[in-house]
């Protein structure tokens, strides 16, 4: 907000910011695409380039990176397969399903087993290696979830009832389920059936198992009768909305959770009680959404930044929120969808995906300036800011022009004459609260060597007394670092 004043005066444009939209999009349409804030400045989170080209017709279901076998294993379609240190591709087996989510974990023992939700299916290092289906009806005697592991065992619930599993200790291990007193547990606090299960990370014992519309803590203990002991003190008043959305890293869990008495909220714990990292505008936009149990979620440490993001994509619609920074951003594909990444993996010193989109394996990288799928299909990163409104105390117009900020240029690798690639930054205004803009003044950015840093537009923009900014960055080659600017107003 600034002062009336009938002399020209100069105020702080934000450039560095996060997603910070309203209830509605009069009280704030803010929003900043596909970058994040890093010591003050705006970077983008990052493209990808594929290692095994994807076909529209097939799709990506998991992918895990094995410590102890030094492997990258994915499945795509019903297929499932591993990439080793030399980056050659081997088959491993068959699921039963051909799409939905796949679950995978290891234990010490040179067993990987793997979850579609219907069977488990169980990989053993060997000469030669084996490969085992194992079904509810002639195997398991429930439906399996996903997959922890913890203290040499592997760990699942039956989505059929309100129990949660343990398997038998190595060298049986993923094989064997026995359904006794030792190796069963159940959700207790509230009815309902039982949804996930993970290991909690920063713990070697705790253990936390979610409901429905709960989630509890469990300590193993080493109880002879059965090795885990709920917390009697403590538990989580939000169930699982869906298990694609749990994810752990380093010292917490976030998932998306709801509970008999609210929809749907972006959740994590530290490993006592949980806290709702959604903004109402956020929860405005979740509360919209015509598919909320459709939905899948990851955690990934950015340059420093731990950051867990949550896409729904039937709705259309993904949310990164930086722990860091505490603040959201909005992700998308190149033609502003849902974004593409589905589950990441860090394997050979490289994140790792695979697709919502299509069946392919990509590498992700904040070094990436493009989405590229392959066959020549790279294409520009929405890089996308929208400035939070600026008004007068009193809503009367004002006149403004000459807007400026600092950028990063000088690195940019292009032909003098190369119009179709030059990288620029448009800019786009609106005057009735972020609805409608207007079509965009573009502004060159600076080849290579030459790094002037102050990026500025001497135009008027205009009579407003509600006016939004909209800066758009684009280009093929190179990455935009912009920080906070200026603008001039007058009445």
């Amino acid at each position: 907000m600034i002062g009336q004043n009938s002399s020209e005066q100069t105020i702080q444009l934000p450039i560095v910011g996060s997603t910070k939209f309203g209830r509605t999009p009069k009280m704030s349409s803010e929003q900043t695409f596909n970058m994040i804030i890093s010591d003050g400045w705006l970077v983008p989170f990052g493209g990808w380039t594929p290692f095994i080209i994807g076909s529209s017709t097939s799709v990506g279901r998991g992918i895990f990176s094995s410590q102890t076998l030094n492997r990258l294993f994915a499945v795509i379609d019903n297929k499932i397969f591993y990439i080793g240190q030399g980056l050659s591709r081997e088959f491993v087996g068959l699921t039963a399903t051909n799409s939905g989510d796949v679950f995978i974990n290891e234990n010490n023992g040179g067993q990987l087993v793997f979850s579609d939700k219907k069977n488990l299916y169980v990989y053993e290092v060997g000469s030669p290696p084996s490969f085992t289906t194992l079904t509810p009806a002639n195997d398991l005697g429930f439906t399996p979830g996903n997959i922890t592991f913890q203290n040499g065992r592997f760990i699942t619930v039956d989505l059929n009832s309100n129990r949660w599993r343990l398997s038998a200790l190595p060298p049986s291990g993923g094989l064997s389920w026995p359904d006794d007193a030792q190796h069963v547990g159940a959700v207790e606090t509230k009815p309902g059936l039982a949804r996930g299960v993970i290991r909690f990370p920063g713990s070697g014992n705790k253990l936390l198992v979610f409901g429905q519309n709960v989630g509890e803590i469990w300590q193993d203990v080493g109880a002879r009768l059965f090795p885990y002991q709920r917390d009697q003190s403590t538990n989580i008043d939000y169930g699982l909305t869906n298990t694609a959305t749990l994810a752990a890293n380093e010292h917490m869990v976030c998932w998306v959770g709801s509970n008999e008495e609210s929809g749907p909220a972006i959740m994590y714990t530290l490993g006592n009680a949980a806290e709702r990292i959604s903004t109402d505008g956020i929860d405005e936009k979740i509360s919209e959404l015509t598919h909320p149990t459709e939905c899948f979620g990851f955690m990934m440490r950015l340059v420093g930044h731990l950051c867990y993001l949550v896409s729904w994509p039937k709705d259309n619609l993904s949310y990164l929120y930086d722990f860091n920074t505490k603040s959201f951003f909005t992700m998308c594909d190149e033609n502003m969808d849902v974004f593409t990444v589905k589950q990441v993996a860090f394997f050979n010193n490289q994140y790792w995906f695979v697709s919502a989109k299509d069946g392919g394996l990509y590498k992700l990288d904040v070094n990436y300036p493009f989405y590229d799928y392959g066959n020549g299909n790279k294409y520009e990163i929405p890089l996308i800011r929208v400035l939070p409104a600026i008004t007068m105390p009193d809503q009367s117009p004002f006149i403004s022009r000459n807007p400026s900020f600092i950028i990063e240029q000088g690195n940019f690798d292009y032909n003098v004459g190369d119009t179709d690639n030059i990288p620029r930054v448009d800019l786009t205004i609106s005057v009735d609260g972020g609805v409608n803009y207007s079509n965009a003044w573009a502004e060159e950015m600076q080849p290579i060597g030459r790094r002037q840093s102050l990026f500025a537009w001497n135009d008027d923009l205009g009579y407003a007394n509600d006016l939004t900014l909209q800066f758009r960055f684009h280009g093929l080659n190179g990455k935009f670092v912009p920080s906070n600017g200026t603008i001039g107003v007058s009445q």
